[in-house]
């Protein structure tokens, strides 16, 4: 025998709280290249040094200022975007404003010589690692022993 329920159009509906509990989660849009560690970026570690790498969309490499210490990386940067006249915006997810991250670096760094680069949007450090962390190489000599 099959249950029989009165159709209760209330049931289908959303409470207020609910519905503005959805519409703040569904409109949350991240800025371009945030992740919940900051801008995204890369960090590559070879023999001699570590290279850095973070996209700068809108960035021109005077507005670009770093300050390197024996393990860390400071970056300030600032974006312009210009809007063409009598153009009217759709959706503005670049904006222009100033930024700023550190980043903590696995082992010491050679500060003085650090070289950057800015090309095709793209940030690109070269942090030379300290001479007293690069691996060495040991040459093993052969002694004769002495017998009295």
């Amino acid at each position: 025998m099959a249950n029989i329920t009165r159709y209760n159009p209330f049931n289908e509906g959303v409470s207020l709280r609910e519905a503005m509990n959805t519409l703040f989660e569904d409109s949350f849009i991240p800025r371009f290249g945030l992740t919940g560690r900051g801008i995204a970026s890369n960090l590559y570690e070879t023999a001699e040094s570590f290279v850095f790498q973070m996209p700068m969309p809108g960035v021109t490499p005077e507005d670009i200022a770093i300050t390197t210490e024996p393990n860390s990386v400071h970056l300030t940067w600032s974006t312009h975007v210009t809007q063409p006249k009598n153009a009217t915006a759709h959706w503005s997810g670049f904006t222009e404003g100033e930024y700023q991250q550190s980043f903590t670096l696995p082992t010491t760094i050679d500060a003085d010589n650090v070289e950057a680069w800015y090309e095709n949007g793209v940030l690109t450090l070269t942090l030379p690692k300290a001479e007293h962390v690069k691996a060495h190489r040991v040459k093993v000599l052969a002694k004769t022993p002495v017998f009295a």
